[in-house]
């Protein structure tokens, strides 16, 4: 406890004395009738109010997504594609045929007859610009008015020249050997082989119209 000064305790003796409560002398109750006095700094007020507690935030709620509604279930008996569109279904297919087939390049006519392929072969493969146009020789030897009948007796020899060419038989004659006037040759090589060009088809054609035909 803080002491109390001298001269506040003189005052107060001058005090009572004046107003006949003593002999001016501090007594034992004269502490105790003064005030107390509290130093700089007191203890807060009890009554202060208690600190305020601290607010607890909300719990989340988690949301709920809402179950999405079912589609009607189809009635037994209804299609599920519209009758309007059942036409174009059933046309589809066949625009999408023709189509297809419009842009492909139609095939190429082969002649049936030997004779009319042969002439085409003889024009197209390369022969009328050695033996001439009508097998009248030129590079080549002469075919026309039996000439190749009478190299080449049986078919299958003339189609084994036509297919190898005359490159196996460069230097040499070629033919038959009782052929009026004595063999051709000797060949030159130049004669090419059609075994790769042409088709066993078209060198029968070809042969049959060079024995046929010219």
């Amino acid at each position: 406890m803080t002491e109390i000064p001298d001269h506040l305790l003189r005052r107060s003796r001058e005090r009572r004395a004046a107003l006949g409560q003593g002999d001016g002398e501090g007594g034992p109750g004269e502490a105790s009738s003064l005030p107390a006095t509290t130093g700089p700094t007191s203890a807060p007020a009890a009554a202060a109010a208690p600190a305020a507690a601290p607010v607890q935030a909300a719990p989340r709620v988690a949301a709920v997504a809402e179950p999405r509604p079912e589609a009607p279930p189809i009635p037994p008996g209804k299609a599920k594609i519209p009758l309007f569109a059942l036409p174009v279904i059933l046309v589809l297919p066949l625009f999408a045929f023709f189509y297809a087939h419009g842009f492909q390049t139609p095939p190429k006519e082969v002649p049936t007859d030997p004779l009319v392929l042969g002439a085409e072969v003889y024009r197209t493969a390369g022969c009328s610009g050695c033996h001439g146009a009508n097998g009248e020789g030129g590079v080549g030897p002469v075919l026309h008015q039996g000439e190749a009948v009478k190299t080449f007796p049986t078919v299958a020899d003339h189609i084994a020249w036509v297919k190898t060419g005359s490159a196996p038989f460069q230097g040499q004659k070629y033919g038959d050997p009782n052929r009026p006037g004595g063999q051709h040759g000797p060949a030159t090589g130049a004669m090419p082989a059609f075994a790769g060009q042409l088709s066993d088809a078209q060198v029968a054609a070809v042969v049959q119209y060079e024995r046929e035909k010219l």
